[in-house]
Formats: structure tokens, C-alpha cells, sequence
């Protein structure tokens, strides 16, 4: 379905905006020119990458706009279409630094030695290449970039000033070059060289032609065409610097029927083309891709203007750090259709500019050396997706929480170790997470298994207290058992705020605990440096008859030391939870019921805390 979407959205948006990269071309993302003088000698190394203003979401303290971070990005050219080949490999006109130059960037230095000689070989081919490409090349430009190649020596070059500059930027930056005398001059935009180099061209085409190829009905297109042998590599963030493949079959072990590599997928070159295409385009651009943690989620609807339907969806997953900017006036227009979607109201997709019946598609990938690892695919009406992520939200809502959605970024934050240094969540959680959102299904049982660890484990810096829960992770156990009974068809729903009615023995048992809470930071008027939640939640959670008794006992100390009128409060309180429970306390809570215990404890905590605010604000 993936690699037939794409095919897809490339003739679509083909149609609105034709390729402008000509056939043996290939865009590429130069970080810096080299300006080269007519003997061939570096003059400059100068930045070629384009500043563009990147919108915070964050505000200062007194509630003003942060001015706009500026970030530095490649300017993308045409060059000569790169080889993919995985073996060293060099092209006509090199961009690649270990190609180029034969030196690798170790602490702080440059060397031409390597473990595997990597450097030297991949430098050497590059040398072989060109110079035999450039040899009869005798046009200025043309003439000092072979000069450059005959010249330069990686072993004279490890003091080399321009490349040390550079820093650590040298390794992962790609390269072009210019005639210092007049930089509008390029060896790839020479006369001589385009001459040349369409000729070599052509030659290639027609030698294939007069070969042997293997055709086969195409699982994409429908016709016989052309078996792709080979598939064209995918620029993925985090994957390999050289790029990954979707499709590939290295190994034999792999190889089916006489079959070699990827004659074994049948899909053709021209589909081949297409879907890899669209994926480095796609994967390139912010407006339609997402990272959270190690996968990167990619979106698009089927149309020639998708824009506004991918920022929309995009809002759900919060800030991410490569998030598109976006005007405030647009913000502002997103946020009020997230509340919307947070109250369960309709939303009117035409006046946001948005088809609700075009086909979106939602996919997630993940990098694994050499090969990029589909972990989800789904599409949707773009409405009933929106009427999904609707339904995601209502279920997250919690009272008293005032963000206009609960971002998938947010979610992912609530599940790692504050002061873990892997703080990532396994990519199958993660997608599972939003596949569920996405379609309406069932939340996977191991994330209520995450957050319920976190919320008994985590502590403060010093290790001392209890870490308080907040609404994120509050609204994720309400979420899972809301989504589940919904689907079981079950029972009545947990509600945003406490509910009095509730008779659950788990949520009783919350609500219990949240009261003897404050009845002891109450008798000690708020000098406590630990409460029975620092020492006692995780137990109480887990066994509430191993703790329990003792606690209910504690609390009849503490009230001796309150008021009249506060005894009289909670006393009734302890009454009205106490009679659903009685005197005898589960001796263990499966997962489920720990988060009933969870949701019960928060709910009644919030309404202690607000009516003690509110008696604070009467006086």
C-alpha cells in the first residue's frame, strides 16, 4: 500500500509542480562552495547553506513572543546523479569529503589513515574517475577543478587551514565548487562539461538498451516494464550518511527463484523511481514529517495542495525538533480548532481551507544500518482521521488541564526516566501509541504499564520525594481504561473530574489515601519535609492491605491536632469513602486497578487542593 501511495502523490504532485531536475541529475544539500583558482589551489571555502527563521514555541516570562531562532540549512543543487553502489563508488563530480579530500576529522584533526584505508581508496577512485572524464575538458572552470584533483595530496594536506575551520562540520557537510575569479562559473554548469557529460549519457542509455533486461508485471503500475535491479538509496535522518534502501535483497539467503537482488520484488524502475523520489522529498520537508525519538513519522494527502490538512495533523505531536514554522495568526486559528476537538465539538474543515474526504496516509520509520524499518502504514478519510484524533483527545482530557491537546511528543516525555540518558520510547510502543490515536483502537497494554512505573518510581533529583503526577500522565491511565471498556463495550466511562459515585474498590482506595495525605500535611501545617505519599504510594498501590491499617490508625493521631471544623470534614469525608470499602483492603491490585487507584487519588487530591485555595482566597 506505502510504496503504491507514493507512486501516487508523485504523479499528483507532478501535475502541480513538474521535476526541474533533469534526467542523470540529482538534488543534493551543499553545506559549502570551494572556490578554486585557475591553478587549482583552494582560495576560500565559503558557507553556502541558507538561513531560515524557526518560530518558538515558547514564550518569555511576561507572556511576549521569543524572537525567532535562526537556523542554518543546505542549499540544494543539481549534480550529477549519485552512485548506488554500497562498495566505494565515486561520481563525476564529487561532493562527498572522504571522496574529495581522502582525509577523515578525528579529534580535532585530519588524517588520511583509517582502520579499512576507506579514505585512500574512496579518494583514489575519485581521482581515477575524474581526471579520466575531465582530461580533453578545456574550459577555465573545467581545467582548474582537474588541476585540483592532480594537485592535491592528502597526506600534504593534514594542516590544512580552510578544512580545519570547519570543524566538526567537515564530516558531515557535502561539497561544490566555483572559479574563484567569477563564482557564477561551475564545473557542473560548464558548457564544455554539460556537452560531455549528456553524451556519456546517452551512450549508457543505449548501451542498457542493447542488454539484456529482465521485465516482469509491475505489483504497482499493472504493466509489464522493466524490473528495478537495483533501488535508489533514501536520505533518512539518523540512517546512514551515504543513504538507506526501503527494498533491497543482499544476501542470497534472501533470493528466490533464480532471481537476483531486487529482481525479486518485481516493482519496476519507473515505480522505483517514483516512490523513492517522493520519499526523500517527503523525509526533506518539515511540513510533512515528524521525529519523535528514534522514528520519523510521515504524512501527505492525496492532493495536489496538502499543506494545510498536514499542519493540522502535525499539531498533535507538539513541538518537535524539527518543526516547520508557523505564522501566530495560523497558530491561534490551530489552537481554537484543538480545543474544539478537546470539547467534542464539529469542526468545519472547508473554512480551514481542508477536502475532510481526501485520503491521508500516516506512516512511521525507523533506521537500522543500511535499511529503513517500517513500523505502521495506515490511510484514512481525513475526516474520520480527525474525528479519531478527536475522540484521542477527549480521552486524554482531564479537568483542570488547559493544553489544547495532548501532543504524542508530550506522551512520549511521560515515559522515560527523568534523569535516564536513554530517553526514548521503544519505537513499537511509540507506534503502536499512534496507531491507536489514529484509528480508534485499543492503547497498548504496556503503555498504562510505562506510566504506571513512572508515576510509582520517579523521584525528585535528590531522590528523596515522590514526583507528583501531572494531567499528561493522568489523562494516559484514563485513556487506556476509557478506550478498552468503550470497546468491550463495558460498563460507564472514568470522567474527567472525581467522581463521588464511583464504587470502585481501586479508585476508593486513591481517593482514601489523598485524604490521609492531607490530613497529615493539614496537623503539621505544612512543615513536613516527607508525607505517606513519599514512603507509602508505591506499597499502597500495589498492596493497599499491607498499608492501609496503619494509615487509617496514623490519621486519627494527626486529626488531634486539628480543628474542630477541619475534624468534622474529614471525618464525614472518611466516612463517605470508607463505607464502599469497609474495613478490609485488596491484598494486591493487578495493573488495571493501580490505575484506577492512580486516577482516584489525583481526582480527590485536586479537589482538596482547590477548595483549600479557594478558603485561602475567602480569607
Amino acid at each position: 500500500m506505502l510504496i503504491k501511495a507514493l507512486c501516487d502523490y508523485y504523479d499528483c504532485q507532478k501535475e502541480r509542480e513538474p521535476t526541474t531536475v533533469p534526467k542523470g541529475y540529482q538534488k543534493q544539500p551543499v553545506s559549502w562552495r570551494i572556490h578554486l583558482t585557475a591553478d587549482g589551489e583552494i582560495a576560500s571555502v565559503n558557507d553556502y547553506r541558507e538561513e531560515v527563521e524557526i518560530k518558538q514555541k515558547t514564550k518569555n516570562k511576561d507572556g511576549t513572543e521569543k524572537p525567532p531562532k535562526i537556523k542554518k540549512v543546505p542549499t540544494e543543487i543539481a549534480l550529477p546523479e549519485r552512485s548506488q553502489k554500497t562498495a566505494i563508488d565515486a561520481n563525476i563530480i564529487e561532493h562527498r569529503p572522504l571522496y574529495l579530500f581522502g582525509l577523515n576529522y578525528v579529534d580535532g584533526r585530519l588524517t588520511p589513515e583509517d582502520a579499512t584505508g576507506k579514505a585512500k581508496k574512496s579518494h583514489d577512485e575519485f581521482v581515477k574517475r575524474n581526471l579520466e572524464f575531465f582530461e580533453d575538458l578545456d574550459s577555465p572552470v573545467c581545467t582548474a577543478y582537474r588541476k585540483f584533483i592532480e594537485n592535491w595530496n592528502p597526506s600534504e594536506q593534514t594542516e590544512n587551514a580552510f578544512l580545519l575551520g570547519l570543524g566538526k562540520e567537515y564530516t558531515g557537510s557535502y561539497y561544490c565548487f566555483a572559479l574563484d575569479e567569477d563564482i557564477t562559473k561551475s564545473p557542473q554548469e560548464d558548457e564544455a562539461f554539460l556537452y560531455k557529460y549528456h553524451k556519456f549519457l546517452a551512450e549508457n542509455e543505449q548501451r542498457a538498451a542493447s542488454e539484456e533486461v529482465y521485465t516482469a508485471v509491475c505489483p504497482i503500475l499493472g504493466e509489464r516494464m522493466p524490473t528495478a535491479r537495483i533501488h535508489d538509496k533514501i536520505k533518512f535522518p539518523g540512517g546512514n550518511s551515504s543513504g538507506c534502501v526501503l527494498v533491497g535483497m543482499k544476501e542470497s539467503a534472501y533470493e528466490s527463484y533464480g532471481k537476483t537482488q531486487s529482481y525479486n520484488s518485481n516493482i519496476s524502475e519507473a515505480a522505483m523511481k517514483k516512490y523513492t523520489a517522493t520519499l526523500n522529498s517527503l523525509f526533506n520537508d518539515p511540513r510533512h514529517r515528524v521525529l519523535i525519538n528514534d522514528m520519523v513519522v510521515l504524512y501527505f494527502a492525496m492532493e495536489q495542495n496538502d499543506g494545510k490538512a498536514c499542519e493540522l495533523f502535525s499539531q498533535f505531536f507538539g513541538e518537535t525538533p524539527d518543526a516547520a514554522p508557523a505564522k501566530s495568526n495560523a497558530n491561534s486559528i490551530l489552537t481554537e480548532v484543538l480545543m474544539q476537538m478537546k470539547r467534542g465539538e464539529p469542526v468545519d474543515y472547508s473554512a480551514l481551507g481542508i477536502d475532510e474526504n481526501v485520503e491521508f496516509y500516516v506512516a512511521g520509520f525507523t533506521p537500522n544500518s543500511s535499511r529503513i524499518c517500517l513500523k505502521f502504514v495506515f490511510k484514512n478519510r481525513f475526516g474520520k482521521l480527525m474525528e479519531n484524533m478527536s475522540m484521542h483527545q477527549m480521552d486524554f482530557a482531564i479537568a483542570g488541564d488547559k493544553k489544547a491537546a495532548v501532543s504524542f511528543g508530550g506522551i512520549a516525555r511521560e515515559l522515560v526516566l527523568p534523569e535516564s540518558t536513554n530517553d526514548s520510547v521503544p519505537p513499537p510502543l511509540m507506534a503502536a501509541i499512534i496507531r491507536a490515536a489514529s484509528t480508534g483502537g485499543r492503547y497498548p497494554q504496556e503503555l498504562l504499564a510505562a506510566v504506571v512505573r513512572r508515576i510509582k518510581s520517579d523521584k525528585n533529583p535528590e531522590g528523596k520525594h515522590f514526583v507528583k503526577m501531572n494531567p499528561t500522565r493522568i489523562g494516559i491511565i484514563k485513556a487506556y481504561i476509557n478506550r478498552k471498556y468503550r470497546i468491550e463495550q463495558k460498563r460507564e466511562e472514568i470522567k474527567m473530574a472525581l467522581d463521588n459515585e464511583e464504587k470502585n474498590t481501586a479508585y476508593r482506595c486513591g481517593r482514601l489515601f489523598a485524604v490521609l495525605e492531607k490530613i497529615q500535611q493539614d496537623s503539621a501545617q505544612g512543615k513536613l519535609n516527607t508525607t505517606i505519599v513519599d514512603g507509602y504510594f508505591s506499597s499502597a498501590c500495589s498492596r493497599p492491605a499491607s498499608v492501609f491499617p496503619r494509615l487509617v490508625e496514623l490519621s486519627n493521631y494527626h486529626m488531634k491536632k486539628l480543628e474542630d471544623k477541619a475534624v468534622i470534614f474529614y471525618k464525614r469525608l472518611l466516612t463517605e469513602i470508607m463505607g464502599e470499602l469497609g474495613t478490609t483492603f485488596p491484598v494486591v491490585l493487578p495493573l488495571e486497578e493501580q490505575g484506577r487507584f492512580i486516577l482516584g487519588y489525583y481526582q480527590q487530591n485536586q479537589v482538596l487542593y482547590t477548595s483549600n485555595a479557594e478558603k485561602k482566597k475567602e480569607n
